[in-house]
């Protein structure tokens, strides 16, 4: 199954650019499904503060009942607690994140919830070991971890090997070649490939906001992904999608002409 989406949905510089100049903000998820037929979105809003249950619950009902929603997980797990090790404080965000999910867990819309760390994270005993608990906390859960990496130091077999070890997905991720980011590589874990694709802005560090995310894919290097996508597809895959290169609709229009190159979703 191929899930296909963007990452977030809800874009004041998407009107005018994809969405159309009228429509109004509680409008725009409806539209998102029933216009460009998306059939799941990643929510990264909860990355900056802690969904609540009834604004969950209202966003599930604007959407059917086979739309899947993947969900960032808070900023604090990933960007914060392991830098004093405070897996105990982790695990009780995770645990009350659970629980505000409770509408699309109940409905089994929930998709991966997707932990992006920064590039300052970095492959050492300690967070390894803090990383583990983290996965090992959504697993107990019932909940399908999917982990991305910015730094380049990630990118070896021995950590995709760690993540399957603990019941993660190891995300393919796409943004600028610069050296230190972490590099395209398409694997897959516990019959998923996670993709995500930030655009490729050689100015990423300096950016400003949105800014950061412009960039506007060619077909050639939307084939090539295509390929990969494809691939997983055929070995019998669930294989997520989302386009991050939000600004100024970008990743609407890239998305929908990826999709006419994999075939449909």
């Amino acid at each position: 199954m191929l899930y296909l989406g963007t990452s977030g949905y809800y874009f004041r510089n998407w009107i005018g650019t994809a969405y159309p100049e009228d429509i109004r903000p509680s409008q725009m998820l409806s539209y998102y499904h029933a216009i460009w037929k998306f059939n799941t979105v990643e929510l990264n809003f909860t990355y900056y503060r802690m969904p609540d249950y009834h604004t969950l619950a209202a966003i599930s009902r604007k959407v059917p009942g086979d739309f899947v929603f993947a969900v960032k997980s808070p900023g604090s797990v990933t960007h914060e607690h392991w830098k004093t090790l405070n897996t105990n404080q982790a695990v009780d965000e995770l645990k009350t994140f659970k629980r505000a999910l409770a509408p699309i867990i109940s409905e089994n819309r929930l998709g991966p919830i997707l932990f992006q760390f920064p590039s300052t994270f970095r492959p050492t005993e300690e967070n390894l070991s803090y990383l583990e608990k983290v996965m090992n906390t959504c697993i107990e859960d019932s909940v399908l971890p999917a982990v991305e990496f910015r730094h380049k130091s990630w990118a070896r077999k021995e950590y995709d090997n760690f993540l399957l070890e603990c019941g993660a997905i190891p995300v393919v991720a796409d943004e600028p070649e610069i050296s230190t980011l972490f590099p395209y590589r398409p694997v897959s874990g516990n019959g998923i490939a996670y993709f995500r694709f930030h655009g490729r802005n050689p100015d990423w560090f300096v950016s400003e906001g949105s800014e950061r995310y412009n960039y506007n894919y060619s077909d050639d290097e939307l084939r090539f992904f295509a390929l990969d996508v494809i691939e997983f597809l055929s070995k019998g895959l669930d294989v997520y999608v989302y386009f991050n290169n939000c600004h100024m609709g970008n990743a609407v229009h890239n998305a929908l002409r990826f999709r006419e190159m994999v075939g449909g979703a």
